[in-house]
């Protein structure tokens, strides 16, 4: 295995949590009221044989979440362990979604790539304000979730989660003209940056909002002590694969998840 992966994987459990979890011979079970297949799914990055068979193991995480009354899904990775896992829920019916890359960027010269997109840009970012907080607020919620156009039942289950979620935290909102028009979330975890929920509002994509946000969140980062971020982005999502190429983001494995496929 990768160490790397490895270590960005298991940051990944710790930067973005779930309400519930739980350990079964190496295998991460976590339950979160259904918000997100990334907190409501089995995490195998290690494997302990027991007496138990492969085949129960499997048998007794479908148990846990059908009684949660939660869809199966366990989220894979080229790493995953035991190996043949993969094969092995596809032959029971286990069907694949959303496939995503795990994308990673040093933060060793943040400071000098901000100083130049600042320079690029000259004027035109003046209109902008940044403010970060450093704990979840309703206040936050409500305009992520105007910007996201989230359900009140996500934007709740989000606050949910961060409420539980003890590592350093920046939830960073742009404004033009004193409306919020961008939002994100930045997690510390020891030297990494989880990078989550990037948000431009509908009317004003396309303007270089998110770039110049995420150059902020990455300052913000680095002061906290951080020399690397990483994020998540779907395989479809080409607008946004282009915005992180162009903040020097570079894929390092992908991951999918495994979906039961109930009769």
């Amino acid at each position: 295995m990768n160490r790397l992966w490895e270590k960005i994987e298991q940051s990944s459990l710790q930067t973005w949590p779930a309400l519930q979890s739980k350990q079964v011979n190496g295998w991460n079970l976590r339950l979160s009221d259904g918000y997100s297949k990334r907190s409501n799914s089995v995490s195998p990055l290690h494997y302990v044989e027991t007496a138990m068979t492969l085949g129960e193991q499997i048998a007794y995480c479908e148990a846990e979440y059908h009684q949660a009354q939660l869809p199966v899904v366990f989220k894979m990775t080229s790493f995953t362990q035991p190996s043949t896992l993969d094969t092995i829920l596809n032959t029971r019916s286990y069907q694949i979604q959303d496939e995503t890359s795990v994308q990673l960027k040093s933060l060793a010269v943040i400071d000098e790539e901000v100083e130049r997109y600042k320079a690029s840009k000259g004027e035109s970012l003046s209109e902008l304000t940044f403010s970060i907080q450093e704990q979840w607020s309703q206040e936050w919620i409500r305009q992520a979730s105007a910007l996201g156009e989230w359900s009140d039942q996500v934007g709740q289950s989000i606050a949910k989660l961060m409420n539980v979620n003890t590592l350093p935290k920046a939830y960073i909102t742009v404004y033009q003209a004193e409306q919020p028009v961008a939002c994100a979330i930045g997690i510390i975890d020891s030297e990494y940056m989880g990078i989550y929920d990037v948000i431009t509002g509908t009317a004003y994509r396309r303007q270089g909002l998110a770039r110049a946000m995420l150059y902020h969140l990455m300052q913000w980062a680095k002061e906290q002590g951080a020399t690397y971020a990483y994020l998540h982005v779907g395989e479809h999502n080409e607008v946004a694969i282009g915005l992180y190429r162009k903040l020097g983001f570079e894929e390092i494995y992908r991951y999918w998840y495994r979906v039961l496929l109930e009769k």
